[in-house]
């Protein structure tokens, strides 16, 4: 099985083929890992071909801009954001789990921290960010002033795309949980495109903010404490009893186990849950992302999606 079992989520983009490929690690072509044969899973254009068409050079990369701040929203440690960006980018970032890096205009490029999107409007060419103050990086973006330096589009903050945007008119539950609600508002805007019927559960918190009822008038949306073992035991009954198609979970690794080993039969239900492995680069290069799968086989989780 090996690589084969995991897809880049750049190939075919305007930034493959990338850095790793001029390394002999490309995630996707077998040609550019090293070997003397083609066997990849990959159905559009080719990437060798590409990289030798480019004189054996990768395409231009993600280059750091400077935008404007529209409007800040500070509530307690989080911030909203709104940014103007360029319509093209603001289009490419549309996609379920589509990311930027951030970081103030005045510190150095090692302060970018990764970034979902919540929203991205590409009529107005402009992007809506939430960001918990945590640390030194956030901290430093809180008292930004009226602009910032990005880097982007990245489009593998959610394992499980593939589901999210092929699963239609079916029963889908959607948990999400602090500032993972900000990934989980695109992808529950994908599975009310594709025409699903969705249960959606929001944590409870004394100054936890609920900003998928902000973007949604649905009845469906519940408010439940999710600090405690009661959201497994609650999820496990709702699944019992709803036989979900479809489990999207935004939160911790922490809630995304409590609630797997809930799910009675997995094998027979879809998984999507947001990344959060630690990414530094979104490039593959730094290794900071890198992750085992089941086989033992070191995988880029910046840029690889598995194939199911």
């Amino acid at each position: 099985m090996g690589l084969n079992r995991w897809k880049c989520i750049d190939a075919g983009s305007e930034y493959c083929p990338c850095y790793l490929a001029e390394e002999n690690n490309c995630i996707t072509c077998t040609q550019l890992q090293g070997k003397s044969y083609c066997d990849c899973n990959w159905m559009g254009v080719c990437i060798y071909n590409d990289f030798c068409f480019f004189n054996n050079k990768r395409k231009d990369t993600r280059l750091s801009q400077e935008v404007a701040i529209l409007t800040k929203e500070v509530m307690d440690n989080t911030m909203v954001l709104s940014l103007k960006v360029h319509k093209h980018l603001a289009r490419l970032l549309k996609q379920p789990g589509s990311y930027i890096f951030v970081r103030n205009k005045f510190s150095d490029y090692y302060f970018d921290i990764p970034i979902s999107i919540m929203d991205s409007d590409e009529k107005t060419a402009t992007i809506v960010v939430a960001i918990e103050v945590r640390g030194i990086k956030s901290q430093k973006i809180m008292n930004a002033g009226d602009h910032l330096i990005i880097r982007g589009p990245y489009w593998n903050g959610i394992f499980g795309l593939e589901h999210l945007k092929t699963t239609e008119e079916s029963k889908c539950l959607v948990i999400a949980r602090g500032i993972a609600q900000a990934p989980t508002i695109p992808a529950i805007r994908q599975l009310l495109k594709n025409k699903n019927d969705l249960d959606i559960i929001v944590n409870k918190r004394a100054g936890e903010h609920n900003y998928i009822s902000d973007y949604f008038n649905l009845e469906s949306i519940k408010e439940i404490d999710m600090v405690s073992d009661e959201v497994a035991i609650f999820c496990r009954d709702l699944m019992e009893k709803n036989k979900y198609d479809l489990v999207f979970i935004g939160g911790s690794d922490t809630l995304q186990n409590k609630i797997i080993r809930n799910i009675e039969k997995p094998q027979n239900t879809k998984i999507v849950t947001t990344n959060n492995n630690v990414i530094c680069c979104g490039e593959g290069i730094c290794g900071a992302c890198a992750q085992k799968d089941e086989f033992g086989i070191w995988i880029r989780t910046c840029k690889a999606q598995k194939v199911e």
